[in-house]
């Protein structure tokens, strides 16, 4: 017969597991976006939430001795949830960074375009990088590496033992932005060089036949420039998106040194 008992003890420390998780998949890339419903994200983060409790976590008891240090763990565990997917979610945001300085050169940076899954106003350049690489990473199975990597940062952050370094905060920002800003511009950087060319080139015919309007016909070359070597870059995408994988994979490594002791 099957015993379905529990203490009050066991049902706390499992509601502290379900809420990381789902503060996680509030927050992770690929199910924080908004065509994911909400039913979903609470069903999966309580399925993996039992499966967590029952087979991965060790169960010991929690130190603390009135609801308010239960609701202090409570706190602590969906911020440390909503760190871990945030921090992952983090690199994505290089793609809408290369998407604008494409943009700029192109001559798309007035062409904006309403993202349903975000809910905001993105270029076109960086949503179509930024769909394409989501694309290629869920192919690649990142959605599977990020639920393995959430479950595996219960051996290094245990339940209730959230604790957060602050002092790490400063030197891995910086080293964030520097591969944030570097990658970004090895990204755009085949249109960035075809729209220099085109400049010097137009700068060059306006020199030879001044009697020509080069500003208004540079607009609709340097369109066209920058929409081809897009179409042709479209191979490099793979490139792109190992990138990405590599930078998600450091930012959850990241997270867990913020919060273990």
């Amino acid at each position: 017969m099957l015993n379905l008992a529990f203490s009050i003890q066991d049902f706390e420390y499992f509601l502290l597991v379900f809420t990381r998780i789902t503060a996680f998949f509030v927050t992770a890339p690929f199910f924080s976006t908004q065509n994911v419903p909400r039913r979903f994200k609470a069903g999966l983060g309580l399925f993996t939430a039992m499966l967590v409790y029952t087979f991965v976590v060790p169960h010991h008891a929690l130190a603390y001795n009135t609801v308010w240090g239960y609701g202090l763990l409570v706190l602590k565990e969906s911020m440390a949830g909503a760190v871990l997917g945030l921090m992952t979610n983090l690199p994505l945001a290089i793609l809408t960074f290369s998407g604008k300085l494409m943009d700029m050169e192109s001559g798309l940076s007035m062409l904006n375009i309403f993202d349903p899954t975000t809910r905001v106003n993105e270029g076109f350049s960086g949503m179509l990088y930024h769909y394409m690489v989501l694309l290629i990473l869920m192919i690649s199975g990142m959605h599977h590496y990020l639920i393995k990597a959430m479950v595996d940062a219960f051996e290094l952050i245990p339940v209730g033992n959230v604790v957060f370094n602050y002092d790490m905060l400063p030197g891995m920002a910086m080293q964030f932005l520097t591969e944030y800003v570097g990658i970004g511009f090895r990204i755009c950087l085949p249109i960035f060089g075809a729209i220099l060319v085109t400049n010097v080139v137009l700068g060059i015919n306006a020199k030879i036949a001044p009697q020509m309007n080069m500003f208004a016909v540079g607009i609709q070359i340097k369109l066209l420039a920058g929409l081809t070597i897009m179409m042709i870059i479209t191979i490099t995408m793979p490139t792109v998106s190992s990138f990405i994988y590599e930078e998600i994979k450091k930012m959850m490594v990241v997270a867990v040194q913020i919060m273990s002791t």
